[in-house]
Order: C-alpha cells, then structure tokens, then sequence
C-alpha cells in the first residue's frame, strides 16, 4: 500500500524544484540490483547536483554557497560491505563522484566469507538472525579497500565498533568502545587519517538515546541519522539521512528525495536535537 501511495504521488507531483539538500544511505548492493543502482545514479544525475562530503559539509557550514532552487544530494555507505567498493569503482569513480562511507571497525578484520556472514547474521539485526540467507557476494571490506577508497577521495566515517544497538547499552565503558576507541582504531589503521563523521547504527529514533547521542556529538562533527529530511537550513549537526530498498519501484525512491514523507520525522528530530543541547 505504502509503495503504491508513495508511486503514484510522484507520479502527480513529480520532482520538486525547491531547494533540497539531501543524504542517501545504501547498504550492500548485490549484482542483481547493479543495473537499479545504475538507474537511479543516472536519474540523479538528471534531476539532482549529486556533490562529496566536502561540498555538503561547506554548505552545511556556509549557507551563502548554496544555489537557490538547486537539489543537491550525498552519498553514503554504511556497514563497510565489499560491494560497496567494488560499486563505487565500477560507477561512482568514472563519473569522479565521492561518497562517505560508515564503517563497522570490527567488520573490517574478518579474514573469511564464513565469519563475515556470523559477523552479519549475529550483530547487523536488532537480534540475532540466523535465518537470513546470505550468498558469497555478501562479505567485509578490508583495510585496504578504505585506503583505496581515501586514495580516490572517498570519506570515511566511524559505525561503532560491532554495530551494537547504541540505546541498549548500560556500561560507559561498553559505550566508549562502540563509538570512540573504534574510531580510533580505525583512523590508527588508515594511516592517521582523521574521521569527523558518525552514523549510527539502524538510524531510527529508537537506536539511540541521550547518553550516546552526547558522546557522539562531543567527540564527531556531525552526527547521521537514518531519519528522513532536508538538511538545508537546519541549525544543528544531528542530519537526516533517506534509506532506500532497490526492492522498491524508483518513483518510490524519488518521493523520500523530495520530501513527500519529511512530515513522518519532525517530531523525532526534534527529541533527538534536543538531546544535543
């Protein structure tokens, strides 16, 4: 029902020309799904300014360089999936596109396709799944993918450390492994490199409280959400991020980018904002 809504909607509205300045979130992109993801770049590149962390970040920062009646939109990773990589070599680097990618620390040391999908199957679910079916497509980037990724001008960003569901932890200690020492640990491994951006895990209002939500703020500059929204304008460093399933039609896809269902987020975003405070 919500598929069909959200379609024929954009079907009668069509693409806003109001100013927009969105984030998208992928997670990993199968093979059967290359050609979708082809589409929709294509259909950004169409109707929308697809632009790198670094630009959305000076706009972020300095209202003035934004461009009355432009769409721009960011691309984010999360989880640090080897499909990601290899996705990005294959489209994103020809068309000198960069994204930002969130990495789970302890995702990255998995030496085999087996533990990857333990490593999937026992901390990427609110509980453990071991039910989800998994192909040998599924698996863990490595360091040496995020330093090629950097080399090519790629951002990375902190994810926790085993993707924990951040408002279920009790212990700080457990607390600071998760958000900080895993960046740490990560940027040591990247050659110092220096990570300003956390997202974390599952993105809904319910995966994060006011403690981490502290302690990300404090020690990240910007904080990603999963919760859907328009960036531009807001006045604080907690970002709405839309999520999409290549199991859903594009029109669907192009009405979370244009704000068709914003509305569903406000009140959420503001509990979370003022956890910033």
């Amino acid at each position: 029902m919500k598929n069909f809504i959200l379609k024929n909607l954009y079907s009668v509205l069509g693409e806003k020309n109001n100013n927009q300045l969105r984030i998208i979130i992928f997670h990993d992109i199968l093979k059967k799904d290359e050609i979708k993801f082809q589409e929709l770049i294509e259909h950004l590149k169409k109707n929308w300014n697809i632009i790198s962390p670094n630009q959305f970040k000076q706009i972020i920062t300095n209202e003035h360089l934004y461009n009355n009646n432009k769409k721009n939109i960011l691309l984010t990773f999360d989880d640090g999936y080897k499909s990601q990589k290899l996705i990005t070599e294959k489209y994103l680097d020809p068309l000198n596109i960069k994204a930002l990618f969130f990495i789970v620390s302890d995702f990255i040391k998995l030496k085999s396709i087996e533990d990857s999908h333990q490593f999937i199957k026992n901390n990427f679910f609110k509980t453990i799944n071991n039910n989800c079916h998994l192909t040998s497509e599924t698996y863990n980037m490595t360091t040496s993918d995020l330093l090629y990724l950097i080399s090519k001008g790629h951002t990375i960003g902190g994810h926790t450390k085993t993707h924990a569901q951040l408002s279920k932890i009790q212990n700080q200690n457990t607390l600071t492994d998760e958000i900080i020492n895993s960046t740490n640990e990560l940027e040591s491994k990247l050659n110092n490199y220096k990570i300003e951006d956390f997202a974390y895990t599952f993105g809904d209002f319910e995966s994060i409280n006011k403690g981490s939500t502290k302690m990300i703020i404090n020690n990240y500059k910007y904080l990603y959400s999963g919760l859907r929204g328009n960036n531009l304008n807001i006045k604080s460093r907690v970002l709405r991020r839309d999520a999409i399933n290549f199991s859903e039609p594009l029109q669907v896809m192009s009405s979370y980018f244009n704000g068709y269902i914003d509305f569903l987020y406000s009140q959420r975003l503001i509990k979370l904002e003022k956890w910033t405070l």
